[in-house]
């Protein structure tokens, strides 16, 4: 297929000769679709492309004067569909990484609660470090986070099972009390 600018179509398009912009459509559209894609553009967009093009041109047209030393009129409609094809490009960018985005919030929110829950954790057993016994502290610390025995952290305080157990209770509870407070 021939691209050849025929200068009388832009003449007549100048003047808003209505066959003169069917012709010119007939003309071009190939074109701008085929370099649309050679852009990135799918398929899908192509016809926006056309009319994104076309739009530009009814702007610029009654402005534009064609000068055969400044250039050809390929260059200019070249440069005219990579301009809206960019912008397409960057417009779908935009919305694919929204909605992805909007994909991942839930991700994100499953994410942050899990997060914002081990602070608390962290933050209610430094706390809870300062507000009871130094010895108390090592039992919670042996048995909820390293998961001793019972009966071997009492061996090893020499008390009693039913002793390490009340301790382990009385600790726990400060502890919930302490996360509920930081909670807010």
């Amino acid at each position: 297929m021939s691209f050849t600018t025929r200068f009388s179509v832009l003449e007549g398009i100048k003047e808003n000769d209505d066959k003169a912009w069917e012709r010119f459509f007939a003309v071009y559209s190939p074109l701008i679709r085929l370099h649309g894609k050679d852009c990135g553009l799918r398929n899908e967009h192509l016809d926006d492309l056309v009319q994104n093009v076309m739009l530009s041109l009814v702007g610029q047209i009654q402005s534009f004067h064609y000068d055969p030393n400044r250039g050809r009129f390929r260059d200019y409609l070249r440069h005219i569909i990579r301009a809206r094809a960019y912008d397409m490009l960057r417009d779908i960018y935009k919305q694919e990484c929204f909605q992805k985005m909007e994909k991942d919030e839930s991700v994100l929110d499953d994410l942050f609660r899990s997060e914002w829950e081990e602070h608390i954790r962290r933050s209610s057993v430094e706390k809870l470090k300062e507000e009871v016994s130094a010895r108390h502290f090592q039992i919670f610390q042996l048995l909820d986070i390293q998961n001793r025995k019972v009966h071997d952290v009492a061996k090893f305080f020499k008390l009693s099972e039913a002793t390490i157990y009340s301790i382990r209770n009385r600790t726990e509870e400060k502890l919930k009390q302490i996360a509920e407070k930081l909670d807010i």
